[in-house]
């Protein structure tokens, strides 16, 4: 039995492409199943800060300079979500813009728990007069305006900082030696530098050769202090310095140490 051969004839395009009608209902199906996810998700967002909604915030980490309290009524007054929509980046943002907070990590706890791990800032001295300064020179302002009591004075612009607690650093040993104890560093606009000790002597140093004036204090202060005592010494000479003591009743009340240039800088 012989086979008829297969057609090579072309299938009529009608027969392969869908109709426009079809096309555009597929478009409209897709188009309503969007919607509806669209839809689905917006109630889904509406509705699972009450259904999932944080209801305890834990904090981890030791606390000074903020309390707990605070920390967590911070933290509740800015969660807009349910323990799965809470964005945990702007949270975090939130606390670590707090003056003593240093770094914070948020994490979410199964079914209603954020747990909050801070580091605070130690700060190792107050910065002008309502600032706190670290080590690292990170000037931060408590809110409540609540300094430490005890703490040694540093002043000078915000962007001085390191270079002032670098400056503090180097020259309180070396003072100590002598039994003197630094009460307060300023740096001034015009670059001044100006040390305060405890009992109330002030050191002027200037702006230039702050070092070399420096050693020239510490090497001749056992000779100023034989005289008497101390209220304001003026280094900022070329040879020399200018000393006033405590006035005396047997003596001038300002007495200038030898060898004094009258020129400054």
């Amino acid at each position: 039995m012989s086979r008829r051969p297969a057609s090579t004839e072309p299938v009529p395009a009608a027969q392969l492409e869908p109709s426009s009608a079809s096309l555009v209902a597929r478009l409209l199906t897709a188009l309503a199943i969007i919607a509806a996810m669209i839809g689905a998700g917006a109630v889904a967002l509406d509705w699972e800060p009450r259904l999932l909604p944080i209801r305890i915030v834990t904090v981890d980490g030791e606390m000074h300079g903020l309390s707990r309290e605070s920390l967590q009524q911070t933290v509740a007054e800015h969660i807009d979500g349910g323990i799965l929509t809470q964005d945990l980046t702007a949270l975090r943002q939130r606390v670590q813009e707090l003056p003593w907070i240093h770094r914070a990590s948020v994490r979410r706890v199964w079914p209603d728990r954020l747990v909050l791990t801070v580091s605070e800032h130690e700060a190792m001295a107050q910065w002008g007069d309502n600032g706190l300064v670290t080590e690292d020179g990170i000037v931060f302002r408590p809110r409540d305006g609540r300094l430490p009591a005890g703490l040694v004075r540093l002043e000078g612009a915000d962007a001085m900082a390191p270079q002032v607690v670098e400056r503090y650093h180097r020259w309180h040993p070396k003072l100590a030696q002598l039994g003197l104890i630094i009460e307060s560093v300023v740096r001034n606009a015009r670059g001044d530098w100006t040390l305060t000790l405890l009992g109330g002597t002030e050191l002027y140093l200037g702006t230039g050769d702050i070092d070399a004036r420096f050693e020239r204090l510490l090497a001749a202060y056992p000779q100023v202090e034989a005289i008497g005592i101390p209220t304001r010494i003026d280094l900022r000479y070329s040879n020399g310095f200018a000393v006033r003591w405590v006035p005396r009743t047997d003596a001038p009340r300002e007495r200038v140490a030898a060898n004094i240039s009258r020129e400054r800088s």
